[in-house]
């Protein structure tokens, strides 16, 4: 009954009911008398005229209102039964199909790509290199690689780091960004983030090892907790075995023997010591190297030897020592650096104010090569020149001068020539009367010599800790201090040689003990008149060195030093004193 088709009854324009027609496909009529059709609702249809009822569209098929035959869903939808339209695949899923009936017959975006869009026909792309994209993605970054894995474009999960790698970083996009396993640990498993553990003793792991033992320690070796390589046995011990954990197992060779190296594996590499020059043996038969301030310049020496008095010596394992320059000294043997020999020092610059190019000198400079526009005495004392070779008007400058510009010197205007003052500043001229050298601090025995200001020669002496001898009819044959403030003791200042037992210059400043002439004659007495008149006593010379003596001396700057004779028949005469150089005479006598 429900199929039977059924006539409109039209009475429109007076038709009758054998006019009555059959309602379209898409539309119905269920009831007696219809005057029009019903079309069939969304999610409906009719495939045939005269029905009285629409059907129900499939799952997999939709229908729109008034549809004669239901329509298959496309692909990237799903239509459930009685769907008027499609609903699209939701992100992270896909359709490449049509006609699905449920949302879950839309395929899920697979491992390493990713969905990004509703109503997808196909995975919107692969995932990003350094991220997983688990399935169902819906962005190409969805989570970043973790550490201990690499993840290339589509990874749908990391790939782990090999066995003898590992890495402590994420998103990681290739195997070359794992890190070997550092040297000295071990990488047992892949995916580490960090290595499994130190390598054990006895062995060794480089770079990349996977096993705790990677590599067995070979003899004349020792390899400790943690060794990323062998440790070779010391020089004059040795090791044959394998496996060594630690130094210990390093035996030491028979006393007066030693190994010519490291990694030594047998006693028999343990050979006679013979000690180089430069070094010491000692009783046991081993070699030690020379302190500085020391040499041995033979095979096997039993003991180093100190250096010398006004030699310095600043390397261990020396074969010499270096002498000190012309002009300075040392207190005594042994002594270890430069800056321990005493003497003068001078430093002249191209620039005022110490500025541009400078240079330091321990002695004399007879011809300046250079501007010098700046000067500074660093050490002792030293007399400057206008001209080079010592000539024309001078300046003299001490240590407690400072820096000074060569413009603002009082005498010369210009600086070509220089030469240290020696005497009575780094040693002791006469009886040392005039000394002011600030060059000792104590006393021959080595006491700390006071302050002269606490002291009964406070009034003569210059208020410093220095060995002076500021009284001037004192015995003291050379400068003293005293080391409390009734008790003084002798300093061990060197006697000046130039200027007493040769000259320099004329002669002004020679202070020696000759007494007799070129030709053999005696002297005369400088403060008598006998047997010749005349007017150079002291103290109106004392300046130039004359007294109750009769050693030869030079108060009127005559061409060198002279007395007058006790001969009645020769006044005066030149004096038999060799001039200083220093290929014949030493500065300083100790």
């Amino acid at each position: 009954k429900q199929w039977y088709q059924r006539r409109v009854a039209i009475t429109a324009g007076g038709k009758s009911n054998s006019e009555c027609e059959q309602c379209p496909a898409g539309s119905y009529s269920g009831d007696d008398g219809a005057t029009e059709c019903t079309l069939c609702a969304a999610g409906t249809f009719a495939s045939e005229a005269g029905r009285v009822f629409c059907e129900t569209s499939p799952a997999g098929t939709y229908a729109s209102e008034g549809a004669a035959a239901p329509t298959d869903c496309p692909a990237g939808s799903y239509c459930p039964e009685g769907s008027a339209a499609p609903t699209s695949c939701p992100v992270g899923t896909y359709s490449s199909t049509v006609s699905l009936g449920s949302e879950e017959e839309c395929t899920s975006c697979p491992a390493g790509s990713y969905c990004a869009t509703a109503g997808s026909t196909a995975p919107t792309g692969l995932c990003s290199a350094g991220y997983l994209c688990p399935a169902g993605s819906v962005e190409a970054e969805a989570v970043l690689c973790p550490g201990g894995q690499y993840c290339p474009a589509g990874s749908g999960e990391g790939s782990p780091c090999p066995v003898g790698t590992f890495s402590g970083n994420v998103g990681m996009v290739a195997a070359d960004s794992c890190q070997a396993c550092t040297a000295g640990f071990y990488c047992s498993s892949a995916g580490l983030t960090a290595p499994t553990g130190h390598c054990d003793a006895g062995y060794f792991c480089s770079s990349g090892a996977s096993s705790s033992q990677e590599d067995l320690c070979p003899a004349g070796h020792y390899c400790p907790e943690g060794s990323a390589s062998p440790a070779s046995c010391p020089i004059s011990t040795y090791n044959s075995n394998t496996g060594a954990g630690s130094v210990a197992a390093c035996v030491a060779c028979p006393e007066g023997k030693r190994t010519t190296g490291e990694g030594s594996t047998s006693v028999d590499d343990c050979q006679d010591v013979e000690c180089s020059p430069g070094f010491y043996r000692d009783a046991a038969g081993s070699c030690h190297i020379c302190e500085k301030g020391t040499f041995s310049n033979v095979v096997n020496a039993v003991a180093c030897r100190p250096c010398p008095k006004h030699q310095y010596n600043s390397a261990e394992g020396s074969v010499q020592c270096m002498k000190c320059p012309d002009t300075a000294f040392t207190w005594g043997t042994g002594t270890a650096s430069f800056a321990d020999c005493i003497g003068p020092i001078i430093e002249v610059c191209s620039e005022e104010g110490m500025n541009g190019t400078c240079h330091v000198y321990y002695d004399d400079n007879l011809w300046i090569n250079t501007t010098v526009r700046s000067v500074n005495v660093i050490r002792g004392e030293f007399d400057l020149f206008e001209k080079t070779n010592l000539r024309a008007r001078f300046d003299t400058l001490s240590e407690e001068d400072g820096p000074h510009n060569v413009a603002e010197l009082e005498t010369i205007g210009a600086l070509e020539s220089f030469a240290p003052v020696l005497n009575d500043v780094f040693c002791s001229l006469d009886k040392g009367w005039k000394f002011h050298g600030s060059v000792r601090t104590q006393s021959k025995s080595g006491k700390a010599c006071i302050n002269w200001r606490k002291t009964p020669l406070a009034h003569k002496a210059e208020p410093n800790h220095y060995c002076q001898n500021p009284d001037g009819t004192n015995l003291q044959a050379k400068p003293f201090c005293y080391i409390s403030e009734t008790e003084t003791e002798e300093c061990d200042i060197p006697a000046c040689v130039w200027d007493m037992a040769c000259f320099t210059g004329v002669g002004v400043h020679y202070r020696g003990s000759t007494r007799t002439t070129d030709h053999g004659r005696n002297c005369q007495n400088w403060n008598r008149d006998w047997p010749h008149i005349h007017g150079y006593h002291s103290p109106k010379y004392s300046w130039a060195g004359v007294g109750d003596h009769t050693n030869c001396r030079n108060p009127d700057y005559e061409g060198k030093p002279w007395c007058y004779t006790t001969n009645l028949l020769h006044r005066w005469e030149y004096c038999a004193i060799p001039r200083c150089s220093r290929d014949d005479f030493e500065f300083y006598k100790f």
